[in-house]
């Protein structure tokens, strides 16, 4: 079958993308609205596009009710996020914070959350969090209508100290998206086994 991308709706278009670019690595996204609430996000539309500088592109797409995105809200008024590499000791915490809140309320408080603060000019890690990616704003690509991209540069990173050495010859066990599973090394697990 093939599908022209001209007749098709901004979802199917998702979707498409979704299951057959896979396994994508999650970025775990933290930010801070301009008055105070800490919003956690994963984002599996996620890439690392400039080694130096170091930058990263996320696609956002909008909240089921049309709005804008909190994560996308919060850095484009403060200019910060952190972007945490997701291993499954987060697991489940990372699958809970995808679901849609007021944003008033912040993820780490309604699913507990523990949180570190591993650079106070950037936000806070989840605790367990193995590596981390302390971005500003760099720039907004507006290529459509119903999604937009940001680029973050990484300014810092963080890794546990028992992963860290010298020559940077460290392994992650990373969660990877899969469709509507998550992926750890050879491993699947479906979103409804950590409810």
């Amino acid at each position: 079958m093939q599908i022209n991308f001209s007749q098709i709706s901004p979802l199917i278009k998702y979707k498409i993308l979704s299951n057959s670019i896979t396994p994508r690595p999650i970025a775990w996204i933290v930010t801070v609205s301009a008055n105070g609430v800490i919003n956690l996000a994963p984002f599996a539309f996620f890439a690392p596009i400039s080694s130096d500088p170091v930058v990263f592109s996320i696609c956002f797409s909008l909240k089921s009710n049309g709005e804008s995105k909190d994560t996308f809200k919060n850095i484009m008024q403060e200019k910060k996020a952190t972007i945490c590499m997701c291993d499954v000791k987060n697991l489940k915490s990372l699958h809970l914070s995808s679901q849609e809140l007021d944003s008033q309320t912040s993820e780490a408080l309604a699913f507990n959350i523990e949180l570190e603060i591993k650079n106070p000019l950037y936000p806070p890690v989840p605790k367990f969090t193995q590596a981390a990616f302390m971005c500003d704003f760099f720039d907004i690509l507006e290529i459509g209508k119903s999604s937009k991209t940001l680029l973050l540069e990484a300014k810092e990173f963080f890794i546990q100290d028992d992963l860290y050495n010298p020559s940077f010859d460290f392994k992650l066990k990373n969660i990877g998206r899969v469709g509507k599973e998550y992926q750890v090394s050879e491993k699947y697990i479906h979103s409804r086994e950590l409810l």
